[in-house]
């Protein structure tokens, strides 16, 4: 981390005790932190998941043997930009020439990259339309913050807490839908905190609250029925191993089941998922006819709706006939008003509700009005779930998983060079321009 970050971020006296942990982690060579990643990969084995590791291209270009053997493993390599500098700060032209640098070195050392976290998960807009254009899929970099589970933390940790949220532009999990979005053919894949760093140095947790704390986000990802996607950088192992094995033992043994996989996979899904179509026509005499028109995999959740199904979650089950007809009062759609924001319906459509504009709220399982520009993700789900139904939907994830999880960490540094290098090679990044001199890939 660039100083004037590390301060922007932690405060002076929080940057340096900071500094001196981390320099901690790191040693002359590699060993050090190959063993912890080797430890990392180990706990993610034992559940049959691989992670992903976003990781500098400086970092692959320094280590690219050790690198490739983690993605020979079955890990996913993001790209975590050229140097770790904070790309907000950056115009188009510099990204693109930043970012484009990143993508050679990892393709010259043998890895396809397929996603983009940016370090200090800051981004902007041009960020985006680069990543377009280089051909990546997604991007993982905005950060979601979770309710703490500890009802009453030090007033210090959470000042520092406060800080981080601020550095990160932090949505609240609490008003936003945490899943993946679709925006122009980029998938945006957010990132929960708190993460292993704000447990560990802001919050300075103990390893029970640590546990309760990932154990608490599991279950509030599970209610929701939302992404996971669990952010525990590699040097932080020793002090996280056992809260990483908590969480995804508990993820393993939940039923419905948790769809576990890297960000790649679920990028993919989540683009296969935007094609599908769910129809539902009026036949007349309050009979309707719905088709689903998707991948094998897809879920069709019902809710009310005499066909065949299945118990799964709530009060949904799942319905295995992609085409049937039914007879029903009221519309198994969402019915909108029409002074609801353009955006409410646009969100409905990526959460898979079938949608009419209309101000006939008894016509329709469930209704949504929204009468102002700031309105809430979750308020809107918590209308539909408590409308009468019936309902049919297109839900998140395949295969009738109720939520999802994804095990990230970034790859910042591998040794005490790299560490010491990363102020070095990010001091030239200037905010709103370009970077002035060439970071150190040897």
């Amino acid at each position: 981390m660039s100083l004037a970050m590390s301060i922007r971020g932690r405060g002076p006296v929080g940057s340096a005790a900071r500094t001196a942990m981390v320099l901690s982690r790191f040693g002359p060579t590699a060993s050090a932190m190959a063993r912890r990643l080797d430890r990392y990969a180990a706990i993610a084995s034992d559940f049959g998941i691989q992670p992903t590791w976003p990781t500098t291209a400086c970092v692959l270009a320094r280590h690219p043997d050790l690198v490739r053997r983690l993605a020979e493993r079955g890990a996913e390599i993001a790209v975590h930009g050229l140097v770790h500098g904070d790309h907000k700060a950056l115009d188009r032209d510099a990204q693109r020439e930043a970012i484009g640098r990143a993508v050679d070195i990892f393709e010259r050392d043998g890895i396809s990259p397929a996603g983009f976290r940016g370090p200090y998960l800051r981004y902007n807009a041009a960020t985006l339309e680069v990543l377009r254009a280089l051909g990546l899929r997604y991007h993982s970099s905005q950060a979601v913050a979770f309710p703490l589970h500890d009802s009453d933390p030090d007033p210090g940790r959470v000042q520092s807490y406060e800080l981080a949220l601020d550095l990160y532009s932090a949505r609240d999990a609490n008003r936003v839908s945490v899943i993946p979005r679709l925006q122009d053919g980029l998938v945006d894949i957010p990132v929960a905190v708190p993460d292993d760093e704000i447990l560990v140095e802001r919050l300075r947790f103990d390893e029970g609250a640590r546990i309760s704390q990932w154990l608490h986000m599991l279950d509030v990802t599970y209610d929701r029925g939302a992404l996971f996607p669990l952010q525990l950088h590699p040097e932080r192992i020793d002090e996280l191993g056992e809260a990483l094995r908590a969480t995804l033992a508990e993820a393993r043994r939940r039923r419905p089941s948790v769809f576990i996989a890297r960000l790649d996979e679920i990028a993919s899904w989540w683009l296969r998922r935007s094609a599908f179509v769910l129809d539902v026509g009026r036949l007349g005499d309050r009979r309707y006819r719905v088709r689903l028109r998707a991948d094998p995999d897809a879920t069709l959740l019902v809710r009310g709706l005499d066909v065949a199904r299945t118990p799964w979650y709530g009060n949904d089950q799942v319905c295995h006939q992609p085409d049937f007809e039914v007879e029903s009062q009221r519309a198994p759609v969402v019915g909108l008003s029409r002074r609801s924001p353009p955006a409410v319906r646009g969100f409905l459509a990526e959460e898979g509700f079938p949608v009419e504009i209309s101000d006939d709220r008894e016509a329709y399982g469930a209704y949504v009005d929204v009468d102002c520009d700031r309105w809430s993700e979750v308020d809107v789900l918590q209308a539909i779930d408590g409308g009468p139904g019936p309902l049919a939907r297109i839900w998140r994830w395949p295969e009738g998983a109720r939520s999802a999880l994804a095990v990230t960490g970034d790859i910042d540094a591998l040794t005490l060079r790299d560490f010491v290098t990363r102020s070095w090679e990010t001091r030239g990044y200037r905010m709103g321009g370009g970077i002035d001199h060439e970071p150190t890939l040897a």
